[in-house]
């Protein structure tokens, strides 16, 4: 067993050091595992991303209302009526005045400029009431202040300011044939309403010509433990309208978003690690060839052919893992952090930032090893067969 070990330790170290050698076509199975480490890495960047920037959003003391079966409050439609009997549900938190806490509200598509590309993209403008804004204790104003209901002022997330035109402060931009003055940019604890517009409900609904649609209605409760009495009224008005919390409700949209993304993600990055194996096995099939000699000497001197199987894959698995390295690397100096944005639900940008994490990195790490254990296999198996009259012939 310790001889075995031995002669393992003494030709991989042989292996490793003519890998100058054999540089170029060493090089070329380094870069294609690193192209599959960041593939892979962007994909569960981008949907860890999506999942944090969602999660973040909401609160589990805010209950939403929209129509049953709609997964988007673009897709909701509430009558007046209905938001009526729904502010004399159970459990809601009221004023001392005793009026409800509850934020009729309604999002618009609308268009602006790309700063990079100078395209128009679709936006989210949000139509609030004064309670709207209190129901979202992570907003804050980062610059300028917060508009004036009932006027054509606005406030813009943040991350949105920095993307496209006529978004500053003091600028005015054009919605169809509104215009509408930016009087604030608000940060939102990296929650999805960084990627809104935000309006006064009534000035959006009779500037879109949209009279009294509601597509959602947001209510503060007593406390968490007061959502079941209150989602029960709303179950037994049989009005078709659902009540679930603001925090379940961004949850499952991060889940659904985040699931598709995955499903792309790790197929494209199977097929391409497919390819880095087959190229794997390339390289380590030249790797045999041109140390055929030396392997075949080696056995006349008695090493085992175990232990020449061992070397050959611990110089596959140690080219995938400076390759992993790298893709890692990259990918967390490249893409932790980066901000990017994608078409929400309502066709709207929502913009995130990609996010890695200890565990996708082990994710890839398992990927580059798989890749290296099938790149490197059956070269190592050849490199146990190679006869003794190739180290007279030079020869298979």
């Amino acid at each position: 067993m310790f001889g075995f070990i031995r002669q393992s330790l003494a030709l991989s170290g042989a292996n490793l050091r003519s890998l100058p050698r054999r540089a170029w076509i060493s090089l070329s199975m380094v870069l294609s595992v690193t192209l599959v480490v960041l593939v892979l890495l962007g994909f569960l960047a981008m949907a860890n991303g999506f999942r944090k920037t969602l999660s973040s959003t909401g609160s589990a003391d805010v209950a939403m209302v929209l129509s049953r079966g709609a997964f988007s409050e673009a897709l909701s439609r509430i009558g007046t009526q209905q938001a009526h009997l729904i502010e004399e549900a159970p459990g809601i938190a009221r004023t001392a005045e005793g009026a409800p806490l509850i934020s009729r509200e309604l999002v618009v598509p609308v268009d602006a400029v790309a700063q990079d590309s100078g395209k128009n993209e679709t936006l989210s403008l949000r139509g609030v009431t004064a309670t709207g804004l209190a129901l979202r204790p992570k907003l804050a104003i980062s610059a300028g202040r917060m508009m004036t209901p009932g006027t054509d002022e606005i406030v813009v997330g943040a991350r949105l300011a920095a993307k496209y035109n006529d978004l500053n402060l003091g600028d005015t931009i054009s919605f169809g044939r509104s215009q509408w003055k930016v009087v604030g940019h608000f940060t939102a604890g990296g929650s999805v309403f960084e990627s809104e517009l935000l309006a006064d409900a009534g000035l959006v609904q009779a500037q879109f010509n949209r009279p009294n649609q509601i597509q959602s209605l947001r209510v503060r409760l007593e406390d968490p433990a007061a959502f079941a009495q209150f989602s029960a009224y709303v179950e037994d008005l049989d009005l078709g309208l659902l009540a679930q919390t603001e925090q379940a409700f961004y949850a499952a949209q991060a889940s659904d978003i985040s699931r598709i993304i995955l499903f792309l993600g790790w197929p494209l990055a199977i097929v391409m690690a497919i390819g880095a194996a087959v190229g794997a096995m390339t390289t380590m099939y030249s790797s045999v060839s041109d140390r055929m000699v030396e392997i075949a000497t080696v056995r006349a001197l008695g090493f085992s052919r175990s232990a020449a199987f061992v070397a050959t894959l611990v110089e596959a698995l140690a080219l995938t893992l400076i390759g992993c390295a790298i893709g890692v690397a990259l990918a967390w100096i490249g893409l932790d952090g980066w901000s990017a944005s994608t078409k929400s639900g309502a066709n709207a940008q929502l913009a995130f930032q990609l996010a890695l994490s200890w565990p996708q990195a082990l994710s890839a790490v398992v990927l580059a090893l798989g890749i290296g254990a099938i790149g490197g296999g059956l070269p190592a198996l050849r490199a146990t067969r190679v006869p003794l009259r190739a180290a007279m012939t030079g020869r298979a």
